[in-house]
């Protein structure tokens, strides 16, 4: 009777056990499904140390933001050099104007020469329009000072440079070109070219362009005579190799270093001699570089638009 007892017991129990793990498997059968899990944070990386800043590199000088350059005509190269004429002409723009100041000498030689690639004025532009130009036959100690106010007066200029000075001045005329600056030819040595046979003549315009080109990866087309004395001859010369010979239609006496003129002076004559289309030759000289500020300053204030050829 006590076995049959305990037999009792152990089959309740057995069975209470089977109801738990029935219960137990649909419980876990009903869960929702875990969510994806959350992808592990990433291994936590130690920041750098910031960098010191560095000096800020040196920039270049900004171009100066300058109108197109003349709207040169084109010129019916290669002309034959057979039969022009080799009279020896020097250039000076007279004192005489017409009703729009302007040089008649300078008016009739461009009526005369332009055919031929000579300018003595600019063609003609929408706005009145000046091109101060300057001639670089030797440092004089001006040239960062003319480059400093046209920089500052934003200015665009041309520069007629000897051979010599491109090569011992290499620094200049790169910030000439780098400012936006037009940069031509004064020969490859300043001889006088119409008493050259035609080969010496062309070699100081050839040999200037190959020495400028190799040094600044540029190559000039604009070509002014040496103290402006030339001939319809060199004049087509020039021109068969791709340059334009530019003359100018202002200048006065400011080439010597030991008797320069007074600056007042100097500055109410250029002032007055303001014209459409002029082309100011220029010397890098303490006068000149005393007064061009007040010279862009004044001719801007004419109504004049400045800018290089």
């Amino acid at each position: 009777m006590r076995r049959l007892a305990l037999l009792c017991i152990f089959a309740a129990v057995c069975c209470l056990a089977l109801a738990v793990a029935v219960f137990a498997g649909r419980a876990r059968n009903e869960e929702p499904a875990s969510a994806p899990a959350a992808p592990a944070a990433p291994a936590a990386v130690s920041a750098a140390p910031t960098p010191a800043p560095s000096p800020s590199p040196t920039l270049a000088p900004t171009a100066s933001p300058a109108p197109a350059g003349p709207a040169w005509q084109p010129l019916a190269t290669p002309f034959d050099l057979a039969g022009l004429d080799t009279e020896r002409l020097g250039w000076g723009q007279g004192r005489q104007v017409n009703e729009r100041n302007q040089p008649i000498g300078a008016v009739a030689y461009q009526e005369k020469y332009g055919p031929w690639g000579g300018a003595f004025l600019a063609p003609a532009a929408e706005t009145p329009t000046i091109y101060l130009t300057f001639d670089f036959g030797y440092e004089t100690g001006y040239s960062a000072a003319i480059l400093d106010t046209l920089r500052e007066k934003n200015a665009p200029a041309t520069f007629f440079v000897v051979g010599s000075y491109a090569k011992n001045n290499a620094d200049t005329v790169e910030r000439m070109l780098a400012e936006g600056h037009t940069v031509g030819s004064h020969s490859a040595s300043h001889k006088d070219m119409t008493a050259l046979p035609d080969e010496e003549a062309r070699a100081e315009i050839t040999d200037f362009n190959a020495q400028f080109a190799a040094q600044f990866g540029v190559a000039p087309t604009l070509f002014r005579f040496p103290e402006g004395v030339f001939s319809q001859r060199l004049l087509a010369l020039a021109a068969n190799e791709g340059m334009r010979s530019v003359f100018w239609s202002y200048a006065y006496a400011d080439w010597d270093a030991n008797d320069q003129p007074e600056v007042a002076e100097s500055l109410e004559k250029a002032l007055a001699a303001a014209h459409p289309d002029a082309i100011y030759l220029l010397h890098p000289m303490a006068t000149n570089s005393a007064l061009l500020g007040d010279l862009i300053d004044g001719l801007r204030a004419a109504g004049y638009t400045l800018a290089a050829l």
